[in-house]
């Protein structure tokens, strides 16, 4: 596929552990799994990709259809379907903490690439959802900003991925004993999950209301991080 560079450029920004959105504060519930040791280095691996497996198309399939609502004119019916869309996700989520992660970080994305590009379709976004009193999640809006940067769909889905696996490996880096050069084998590992990922939620999106999801020990991991002693993460 032929990729247009500079709205490549400004994805790759985006997807940047580095944003000032406040990801590197998000464990998704990763810390209270280790410190309660549920999750140590020898299983990380598997535990990422059985993670992806799970999460990473529910996640990824939300990406996509926030990505095609940008093809809406309508702004009464864009501004209704992208509150439906962020109220369906946060039905999915359990969990307050991860719920809440989810909701500020989209927030945060989509005021800070209103602040960079003239799209009427981010401030509706945001002044829909604050109306309705509804979360902004993370995954629609880096959905929704991939399009109206005019990025391939299923480029945008990959680099939502890659960097979703890049911020729970940089996590583990500071929950374990991982080094540099085995986080770095373990993301490229996975780099085939992505892909395998991605083509899963492009099925997915076409049946929505199908989605499942079964995460019951990052749902409790979640749920009991605010009981911690002591936290390095915020959810």
């Amino acid at each position: 596929m032929e990729i247009a560079t500079l709205p490549f450029l400004r994805l790759l920004q985006l997807a940047d552990s580095a944003l000032p959105i406040g990801s590197a504060a998000h464990s998704y519930g990763l810390e209270s799994m280790t410190v309660e040791e549920h999750l140590t280095v020898a299983q990380l691996e598997d535990f990422l990709r059985i993670y992806l497996a799970e999460n990473g198309v529910l996640e990824s399939t939300f990406c996509r259809l926030g990505y095609r609502l940008a093809e809406l004119t309508d702004s009464t019916q864009y501004m209704e379907q992208w509150v439906q869309l962020n109220t369906r996700l946060s039905a999915y989520k359990t969990a307050r903490e991860s719920r809440t992660a989810s909701a500020t970080l989209g927030r945060r994305l989509l005021q800070l690439v209103a602040s960079l590009e003239d799209a009427a379709q981010l401030y509706q976004a945001l002044a829909s959802a604050k109306r309705e009193h509804t979360d902004n999640h993370y995954s629609i809006a880096f959905g929704l900003v991939g399009a109206i940067l005019r990025v391939d769909e299923d480029v945008v889905v990959l680099a939502y991925l890659q960097q979703s696996l890049t911020g729970l490996i940089s996590a583990c880096q500071r929950l374990l004993p991982l080094g540099q050069n085995q986080a770095s084998g373990m993301l490229w590992h996975l780099k085939s999950s992505l892909i395998e990922i991605a083509e899963q939620s492009e099925r997915a999106s076409e049946h929505p209301d199908e989605l499942m999801l079964f995460t019951p020990l990052l749902d409790i991991g979640s749920m009991s991080h605010p009981l911690l002693d002591t936290r390095l993460f915020i959810s």
